[in-house]
């Protein structure tokens, strides 16, 4: 009983902690960092780098050149690869409170999810950047002024992707496929090698993690691919042996050709 009244506690005032985080982020006018972004690489090919298992089969060092954003616990790659992101995203919870000291040290501009904040230690939150989550998973257009929730990072880094005008978006390592055991949405405690990812331990045992949401997040992908097609631009996914249907498919080979020529 007490863990449903706390639930609808939390649901009850959820658009007033939205209200006052929008206010005191608006206050700090965080906002002016990522403007710097609008319209950075328009008409310029971007690479988004998922986390799934298939990233060990994906050769990103032939990407070198092409700006990319990489997500959450991305670093954990970083022996395996010369290759590195331009920037971080990270929008959940959990995995701030785990490695916002690693992606500190990476020396990464690292953009951090506005709600996320109390999990970073107060010494090394002036290394981040933040955005505005809003209480809606309308796809965004101005990430200045807030970016759509959904069910995936991936989402995120789409909405950063449209506002830099980036043409085309090649999609890498969104395997949508998960070995899980729980409720979508719900935290559960990590057993075993994490075979859901690139590295067994980006959730190591004993670690809690968010069990997925698939198809909220295909919810959100369908949003972003309205949005380009709606300004003629491009979203293609590479994933080798992915399993999400929402984006044209590309093999890696010819998205490594398109990103690259000239």
């Amino acid at each position: 009983m007490i863990g449903f009244l706390s639930k609808k506690i939390i649901d009850f005032t959820k658009p007033f902690r939205y209200w006052l985080d929008e206010v005191i982020f608006r206050f700090g006018k965080r906002g002016e960092e990522l403007r710097n972004l609008s319209g950075s690489l328009k008409g310029k090919p971007l690479l988004i780098v998922g986390n799934g298992p298939s990233l060990n089969k994906t050769p990103l060092d032939r990407f070198e050149g092409v700006y990319s954003i990489g997500m959450n616990k991305i670093d954990l790659l970083f022996s395996k690869t010369s290759w590195r992101p331009d920037i971080i995203v990270a929008t959940n919870n959990l995995v701030v409170r785990q490695h916002c000291r690693t992606m500190v040290g990476n020396q990464i501009p690292c953009y951090l999810s506005w709600k996320s904040r109390w999990f970073v230690p107060r010494k090394i939150k002036h290394r981040f950047r933040f955005f505005l989550d809003k209480l809606t998973s309308e796809f965004e257009s101005d990430i200045s002024e807030g970016i759509g929730s959904s069910d995936t990072v991936t989402y995120v880094a789409l909405q950063f992707a449209y506002y830099m005008e980036a043409d085309p978006v090649i999609i890498v390592g969104v395997d949508h496929s998960f070995v899980q055991t729980g409720n979508p949405n719900e935290y559960a405690k990590r057993e075993g090698d994490d075979v859901n990812h690139f590295d067994p331990n980006y959730f190591a045992a004993g670690q809690y993690w968010g069990v997925p949401n698939l198809r909220g997040s295909e919810v959100g992908y369908s949003k972003a691919k309205l949005a380009f097609d709606a300004s003629g631009r491009t979203i293609l996914d590479a994933t080798v042996d992915g399993k999400l249907q929402i984006f044209d498919k590309v093999s890696i080979d010819d998205a490594i050709r398109l990103v690259t020529k000239g």
